[in-house]
């Protein structure tokens, strides 16, 4: 069961039909579409800031149960703007800007599915990675080209890439700059399905739907329990009381209850998220 669903504050929604970037929910599903077409969705300070603000806003505003990610036209993201980097003076900056909006897609509690339709490079490889689950249309091409610009990626991004890849996928696309097509991708796991350009989008909303379906509390658990796991660290006390904090909270909710008893008496069952 979805609760009612949440509006996006009109002065949000305003600044970010500003900065292409089109915003809607659609049976606990926040959708978000970048559309610069004619620019292949390439990536800038405010587009990026719309992106940060709302799913900042998303992960606050009740009734949410996942995000899709996409864009408009025959791409997904070409990156951060080449004309604009450097352009402030500062070292880096532009990577830091996107590794914030990927670090925020990462953390959000609920999943994020990328709807990939053509290329996703740099700043636009990096966003899809960051994403819980990854479907790509045929036209998918994965690239990461600092190397061919003279600059550095993000150690994040890096670690991103090597998880979702592989170290030797990783080092392919790093050192030689060169992308990677669908089949590769697919084979790389850097996405778990291939489809025509024109199923894509009813694909991924399907795989919306599906999650939408499932226990939240669930969902959350597994996605922040995961996220530990893929960290390279020593695991602190904290973060051992975290992921028992999170065990308990799952087992002890309604929705554990709900879940087998909806199975022994067939019938779908009526999740609440408590």
């Amino acid at each position: 069961m979805v609760h009612e669903q949440p509006r996006l504050p009109e002065a949000l929604r305003q600044r970010c039909a500003e900065a292409a970037l089109d915003v809607d929910v659609r049976g606990g599903v926040l959708e978000l579409f970048i559309n610069r077409p004619e620019r292949r969705n390439v990536l800038n300070p405010p587009l990026v800031h719309c992106l940060i603000d709302v799913l900042e806003w998303a992960a606050e505003a009740g009734g949410l149960r996942c995000v899709l990610l996409s864009g408009r036209g025959e791409a997904f993201c070409a990156g951060y703007d080449i004309g604009d980097i450097g352009a402030n003076g500062q070292a880096g900056a532009e990577s830091d800007l996107v590794d914030r909006l990927a670090t925020h897609i990462e953390e959000l509690a609920v999943p994020v599915v990328a709807a990939v339709n053509g290329a996703a490079i740099g700043g636009g490889c990096d966003l899809a990675i960051a994403c819980d689950i990854r479907l790509g249309s045929t036209t998918a091409r994965f690239g990461m080209p600092p190397a061919r610009l003279g600059v550095l990626y993000a150690v994040n991004g890096m670690r991103r890439l090597v998880q979702r890849a592989g170290d030797s996928t990783a080092r392919d696309m790093l050192l030689t700059g060169s992308p990677v097509d669908a089949d590769r991708a697919v084979n790389a796991t850097l996405i778990s399905a291939v489809v025509e350009p024109e199923d894509l989008l009813e694909r991924a909303r399907q795989c919306c739907d599906r999650l939408v379906a499932n226990a939240p509390l669930s969902v959350a658990g597994s996605k922040r329990t995961l996220g530990l796991l893929s960290v390279a660290h020593t695991w602190t006390d904290d973060d051992r009381a975290e992921l028992q904090e999170i065990q308990h909270r799952v087992w002890s909710s309604a929705d554990a209850s709900e879940g087998p008893l909806a199975f022994r008496e067939r019938r779908s069952p009526q999740f609440q998220g408590r």
